[in-house]
């Protein structure tokens, strides 16, 4: 390999591109000149070698020309951060001498072009004839294998259950994904449980930083996709990256698109910071995403809450289809060796584990879990708490758990079969997520599995978990971020297994009924024969 690393650095041809590549003081595209300039069999050597490189020489770069500017480059940073995206470029704009303060600033400017109106320029018209029944394109941000999370299983779950519909399924990830995230050795097609995934990756010319460029690459590598696969609809997933990219396809092809809103990602966003509500970035996302909303041909969403949201929007509601969260028609029999887990974790057999399997995040609320778990202890009723996942708010619950002395485990992230087995060792599943408007709109996937195991499920009474648990005591709810309501909630079961077993078991009734992707892949095959050309 040593060899051949020197040989391709010596190549005359790769010599010249290089040095015109430096000129443009970007290692990324020195790599890209490298790619373009080597022979097919040898361009898995970029991904090996010349990648890496990039990055980490851009990353060096960075570090010694922030010590010239680090007020600035700290100032424009915080307005970003908190939404401010105009002004974040302009306070850059003054150190543009430097290439990478100048590149942060038309990063900052190319983002905010992404969510502003018409973020990609209209494009000539392509015939697409002879569309194949049934064949449906689906554009995500990312998928399986290199992401593992709820977005990337979902969609491999709509569309294995959609092929075993009799649909003709296709997925295809954001332009640049995954190899701008790292997996340089990512190959363009692949086929996962017998769904294609199509990646659009680099291969020549300049490679887009900041996502106005990426979303315009990703139209056009789309519309060569859309007239070789001819699929009779396109179904873009949020966020607007994905929606602008299929409007612009729409528009060149003709192809119906349907737009499947799985979050309000902007109030996500904004959730995180008080400051950012309202900011530039906030209003002009959100704006961008009705827009897309009410231009699709359907609209999919995950629930009644969210639908209300999307009407106020400006979509009519005949126009938004259901397609809950939803799972396996499978897990409603199957069996997972919720034991062993427990043994693994030092659970003994006499111990009422309550928790949760989940990305761990502020807004989810396990601070009050951890703080009700304390209030039960004090009063002679202990609990066992099982919190399994990882996030950003991982590290200040085991600061809590120290603080209170409590008895948790918190293991961190496990694999997907791991994660049901964590699902099966758990007495009563906890969703004691915070009153955030993102918390409010948007149904969160894992409880539903939960009920699906005949788990009983402690929510908060929120309106979109309020819709998870129907009427027919499926579930508690119970007022979110009061410790001592959920202490009382958690009490009452902890002393009732009955009373467990009933709510477990009309849980499992009510997924059957309407949560299982067998039923939701029903949905989509009757919105795409509507719309199907």
């Amino acid at each position: 390999m040593g060899g051949l690393v020197k040989g391709f650095f010596q190549h005359p041809v790769i010599v010249s591109r290089v040095v015109v590549a430096k000129v443009k003081s970007d290692p990324l595209r020195v790599a890209q000149a490298a790619a373009d300039a080597l022979p097919p069999r040898l361009r898995p050597i970029v991904g090996k070698v010349a990648w890496p490189a990039a990055r980490g020489a851009r990353r060096l770069v960075r570090k010694v020309g922030m010590r010239m500017i680090q007020a600035p480059w700290n100032e424009a940073k915080d307005l970003w951060e908190k939404g401010r995206v105009t002004e974040a470029a302009k306070v850059l704009d003054p150190h543009a001498k430097y290439p990478f303060v100048k590149r942060r600033a038309q990063y900052y400017r190319g983002e905010l072009a992404a969510i502003s109106p018409d973020p990609i320029p209209p494009g000539p018209k392509v015939a697409v004839s002879d569309r194949v029944k049934g064949r449906v394109l689906h554009l995500v941000t990312n998928a399986l294998p290199y992401t593992q999370a709820g977005y990337t299983v979902r969609t491999h779950r709509i569309v294995t259950s959609q092929k075993a519909k009799g649909l003709d399924p296709h997925v295809v990830t954001s332009w640049g994904w995954p190899m701008m995230q790292g997996h340089a050795m990512a190959e363009p097609f692949e086929e996962i449980d017998g769904i294609p995934y199509h990646r659009l990756l680099p291969g020549g010319g300049d490679v887009p930083f900041e996502m106005r460029g990426r979303i315009i690459r990703g139209a056009e590598d789309v519309t060569r996709l859309v007239t070789s696969l001819r699929p009779q609809v396109l179904h873009a997933a949020t966020d607007h990256r994905n929606g602008s990219v299929a409007h612009a396809v729409r528009d060149r092809t003709g192809t119906p698109f349907v737009y499947e809103v799985r979050g309000f990602l902007e109030e996500t966003w904004a959730s995180r910071d008080p400051d950012r509500v309202g900011s530039e970035r906030h209003v002009l996302q959100r704006e961008r995403e009705a827009f897309l909303m009410r231009e699709a041909d359907a609209v999919v969403t995950l629930a009644e809450t969210m639908a209300v949201e999307i009407v106020e929007r400006g979509v009519p509601r005949e126009k938004i289809y259901l397609a809950p969260n939803a799972v396996d028609d499978s897990l409603l029999t199957a069996e997972y060796d919720g034991e062993a887990f427990r043994r693994q974790m030092g659970i003994v057999p006499t111990d009422i584990v309550v928790g949760s399997v989940s990305s761990i995040v502020a807004y989810e609320g396990f601070a009050t879990l951890l703080h009700a778990a304390a209030l039960l202890r004090d009063q002679g009723t202990p609990i066992k708490v099982l919190i399994v996942g990882d996030g950003a708010e991982r590290e200040n619950l085991l600061a809590i758990v120290n603080e209170l002395k409590l008895d948790a485990l918190l293991p961190g992230r496990v694999g997907p079969e791991e994660a049901l087995q964590a699902q099966a060792a758990i007495d009563i599943f906890a969703c004691p997520r915070e009153d955030l408007r993102v918390c409010r709109l948007v149904t969160p996937l894992k409880p539903v599995e939960a009920m699906a195991l005949g788990k009983p499920v402690v929510l908060s009474d929120l309106p979109a978990l309020s819709e998870l648990v129907g009427s027919d005591g499926a579930g508690a709810l119970v007022r979110p971020g009061d410790p001592a309501e959920l202490a009382k909630a958690l009490a009452e079961l902890r002393e009732d297994p009955a009373r467990r077993a009933e709510m477990g078991q009309a849980g499992k009734a009510e997924v059957a009924a309407k949560r299982t992707w067998g039923r939701v892949a029903e949905t989509y095959r009757g919105l795409y024969e509507s719309l199907a050309i």
